[in-house]
């Protein structure tokens, strides 16, 4: 074997192997999460945003992108929250059958429908109200994320290994971070650290980018009452995205189709956080305004 060849297949193994032994890469990342939750933050309306800046306070918070991450963040304080971030679609089924795909109610669909609710209901104590606002900001994030609705034996991605811009990883990783990383510059640092400043930036360029007729297709008036059929729609579109995403797969690790990959993967990433924005600010508005 050259020595050229032979030093790219020792580095795809060894990456390969060191991607095997990591965690499992969960819901986007916290850019990700982080980007939606700025967009909705922008187009709350005055009374939303007042409860929820008393709700936050409560966790000594002002702002949703501090909290976006926040139940990825406490998964060992909440065991059994597990399934509650994604839906087991089969990848080659057409959509979202709820006596198939969620289980006595553990998944996130159902989840959405749940802690909306609950944040909606004025009864409801301030810390319980509080708890639901946090996970609503992250499911309605969790289930825009295309292998986050879909079901193909291998853990959402995460054991479908690659090697993406000479690093290796898994594809489920590569929805969640790699793809925003590579397009906005926007790395994950130590403890999954963040430069909200700069993915503030990023999230104000994506939501300048998004048309009226965007915003009122995404999330029409009334999206509160019909949120256990929209988070379904919801779900479903992420597994359509997800049938692309698996179509155009190396079946060998490689360093060469990184570029074209992203090429076609950028943009549905950036439609599906501005749509997570979107609809998470009409849930919000909708849950928090003024009865």
């Amino acid at each position: 074997m050259h020595p050229t060849t032979l030093r790219r297949a020792v580095r795809l193994t060894c990456a390969a192997l060191l991607t095997a032994t990591a965690p499992l890469a969960m819901a986007w990342g916290p850019q990700g999460h982080a980007i939606v939750a700025d967009i909705a933050q922008a187009h709350l309306t005055p009374a939303a945003a007042a409860q929820v800046s008393a709700l936050l306070k409560l966790d000594g918070e002002d702002r949703l992108d501090q909290v976006a991450s926040w139940a990825d963040d406490n998964r060992k304080e909440f065991p059994k929250t597990g399934g509650w971030h994604y839906v087991d679609i089969p990848l080659e089924e057409s959509g979202y059958v709820a006596a198939r795909d969620c289980h006595d109610g553990d998944c996130v669909v159902a989840k959405i429908d749940q802690f909306s609710k609950v944040l909606a209901d004025r009864s409801a104590s301030p810390q319980d109200r509080l708890l639901a606002l946090k996970w609503v900001v992250h499911f309605v994030g969790d289930v825009h994320q295309p292998l986050h609705a879909e079901d193909h034996d291998d853990k959402g991605g995460n054991t479908v290994q690659q090697v993406y811009f000479g690093k290796g990883t898994n594809l489920h990783r590569i929805w969640d971070s790699g793809i925003i990383e590579q397009q906005l510059g926007l790395p994950v640092g130590p403890n999954y650290s963040i430069d909200r400043g700069q993915v503030a930036v990023a999230a104000s360029k994506l939501d300048a980018a998004i048309t009226p007729a965007q915003r009122a297709a995404w999330a029409p008036a009334g999206l509160l009452s019909n949120i256990d059929t929209a988070s379904i729609a919801w779900a479903d579109e992420s597994h359509k995205l997800a049938q692309v995403a698996y179509a155009d797969l190396p079946k060998r690790p490689n360093d060469n189709w990184s570029a074209g990959y992203q090429a076609k993967a950028w943009p549905v990433v950036q439609t599906r956080l501005q749509q997570a924005g979107v609809r998470l600010a009409e849930v919000l508005n909708e849950a928090l305004g003024t009865p």
